[in-house]
Formats: C-alpha cells, sequence, structure tokens
C-alpha cells in the first residue's frame, strides 16, 4: 500500500473511532435500562428511575469519551466526574438490581479524566462498591464476584476501545508533525544549499559588474570587451547551475528521507539509531530505493516484534548502501549514485 492510500486510511479510521466509542457507550446503558423495566423485583418506577438517572449521567460520561478518543482530557472533567458519581451513586437504592452496572461508566470515566495515581486506586473502590451495592440490593454474595467480573469486564473493553482511538489520533498527530519537521529541514537545506552556492556567484557577479562600471564611468575601455564577455558568460553558467539545482531540489533528499525513517520508528517504540558515514552523501535519492525504504519502514511499524532498529549508511567504490538491521533480519538497498 502506498503513502497516499495509508494516510486515507488512517485518516478514515481516526475520523470514526471516536463516533465508535460513542456508540459502544450509549448500548450498554440502553440495555440496562431496558433490562430495569423487566427484571425480577424491579418494576415501573425502578425502571423510570433507571431511565432518568441514565439520561442525567450519560452526557458526561460522553463528553468524556468523547475527548479521551481524540487524545485530550476534558476540560474541568474533574467536575463533571463528581456530577456523574454524585447521579450514579445516588440513583442506586432506586433504580433497581441492574443498576450496579452503571459502574462501568463510572469506572471508565474515572479512568479517563484523572491521573493514573488517582484514576487507579478509585477505579478499586468503585469496582468493590458496585458489589457491595448488588448486595444491598438484593444480591447474594455468591453473585457479587460474578458482578465484579462483569464490571471489569465492561470497563476494561471500552477502556480498550476509548484508548485505541486516541493512540490513532496520537499517531496521526505524529505523522504529521514528522512531516511538517521533514519539511522545514529540507527548507533550511534549500536555503543553505542556495546561499552557498548560488548566493556567492551572484555576489561576484554583482561585484564584478560594479566594477566595470565604475571603470566604465571613469573612461577606462580597454579590456571592458573581455570583461564583459566573461561576466556574461559566467552569469549564463550561473544560471544554468541554478537550473540544474532546481531539478534537483524536486527530487527527494537522501538525509531527510533517512532522519524521517529514523524519527518514525522512533516515535512507534522502536529503538533506532541512524549510523551516516563521514563522507558526503548524494543530496538526493531516486524513487525506486526511496519506495523500498519506506516500505521496510512501514513494514517494521506493523512487526510488532522489532523493538531495535540500525539504520547504517556506508559508501563504497561511489555507490550509497542502506541497511537496516532489527532484533532478527537485516535488508540492504542500494541507491545509485
Amino acid at each position: 500500500m502506498d503513502g497516499a492510500a495509508e494516510r486515507t486510511r488512517l485518516g478514515r479510521a481516526v475520523r470514526l473511532a471516536p463516533g465508535a466509542a460513542l456508540v459502544c457507550s450509549v448500548l450498554l446503558p440502553i440495555v440496562q435500562v431496558a433490562l430495569a423495566f423487566g427484571y425480577p423485583g424491579s418494576g415501573l418506577l425502578t425502571g423510570v428511575w433507571s431511565l432518568v438517572a441514565t439520561a442525567t449521567y450519560l452526557p458526561f460520561h460522553l463528553r468524556h469519551v468523547w475527548h479521551a478518543a481524540r487524545g485530550v482530557r476534558p476540560p474541568a472533567g474533574a467536575w463533571t466526574l463528581v456530577a456523574m458519581a454524585a447521579v450514579i451513586i445516588g440513583a442506586t437504592p432506586l433504580a433497581g438490581g441492574t443498576w450496579p452496572r452503571a459502574y462501568v461508566a463510572l469506572v471508565v470515566s474515572a479512568m479517563l479524566v484523572l491521573p493514573s495515581r488517582l484514576a487507579n486506586p478509585l477505579s478499586a473502590v468503585l469496582l468493590i462498591a458496585s458489589g457491595l451495592a448488588g448486595r444491598g440490593l438484593g444480591m447474594t454474595w455468591t453473585d457479587v464476584p460474578w458482578l465484579w467480573f462483569t464490571v471489569l469486564c465492561g470497563s476494561t473493553a471500552m477502556l480498550m476501545l476509548v484508548w485505541l482511538a486516541a493512540a490513532l489520533a496520537r499517531l496521526q498527530s505524529a505523522r504529521e508533525a514528522l512531516a511538517q519537521q521533514a519539511v522545514a529541514q529540507e527548507r533550511r537545506r534549500i536555503d543553505d544549499d542556495v546561499h552557498r552556492t548560488l548566493g556567492a556567484a551572484l555576489e561576484a557577479i554583482a561585484s564584478r559588474g560594479q566594477a566595470t562600471c565604475d571603470r566604465l564611468a571613469r573612461g577606462e575601455r580597454s579590456g571592458l570587451t573581455a570583461d564583459l564577455t566573461r561576466l556574461s558568460e559566467d552569469a549564463r553558467e550561473t544560471l544554468a547551475d541554478a537550473r540544474q539545482r532546481v531539478r534537483g531540489y524536486r527530487r527527494p533528499s537522501l538525509r531527510a528521507e533517512l532522519e524521517t525513517a529514523a524519527a518514525l520508528l522512533s516515535a512507534a517504540g522502536v529503538r533506532t539509531r541512524l549510523v551516516l558515514p563521514q563522507g558526503p552523501l548524494p543530496a538526493t535519492i531516486d524513487d525506486r530505493p526511496r519506495a523500498a525504504l519506506r516500505a521496510i519502514v512501514t513494514r517494521l511499524l506493523r512487526d510488532h516484534a522489532s523493538r531495535t532498529c540500525v539504520i547504517m549508511v556506508s559508501v563504497r567504490d561511489g555507490r550509497v548502501r542502506l541497511e537496516l538491521r532489527t532484533d532478527d533480519a537485516a535488508e540492504t538497498i542500494e541507491v545509485p549514485a
């Protein structure tokens, strides 16, 4: 799959993932409210209490899920979590025997809103509280472990879905940041190259032209024809050099491709080291070796078994060789000089 298709698929996943998390966050409360009306020992009143309490706390919960799925903490999340907890805990004696399963949403919101040092112990307390609430609503002690298991599994499944959506959002942000970094590096390289080569040549031509004008103003005409001829030839050579460099700038930079590959692997958790030779490198890289390098990097990003990678660049007999060594494999790419 080429880069454009990969970016399109990632963008679609990032757009759809928060919505999928919201849908799943709504389904469980809907099922719970439906069961509240027909659960043994429950009546119309408990069903109504369950419906009202769910309609009250669910917007807070969905707000937490929506922000977390996009990789950010919800603003004023602690206050909305407190309001959500007040509704769920306050409705526990009134909403029937199925209501302790609403603690799933409370555990999920606590994990999404609070820092881990607070969220983990609070989630454990809420898990225990759900079993005690079930016991207080008539559940036998033998059924309490099953309730704990369902609350734990439900909250874990929801958290995995939300965290996956957040990871996709962070991955897209990292790719965009790396792309911007690569563009900035390429612009700096072009600017330095132009200033060092064409800038110096143009300054020399301007200085020689000014000197010729000064000689002409003083009436010194001897040798002006030869000087102007050499000046014209140098200007044409500089123009040809500028055109050649512009054509080269349209081709991607080898160093930028290598640095981008190393940055992508490092961002994905692969410890990557880029080893460059002491001598100069070709300024650009052709389409074929560039595609091969990107294909290897894409495969390493998908291969979660790779933990380390060394990108070695060597120059032998005027030819550049790229070697990517991972934990258990090595691949080589030849780059024409």
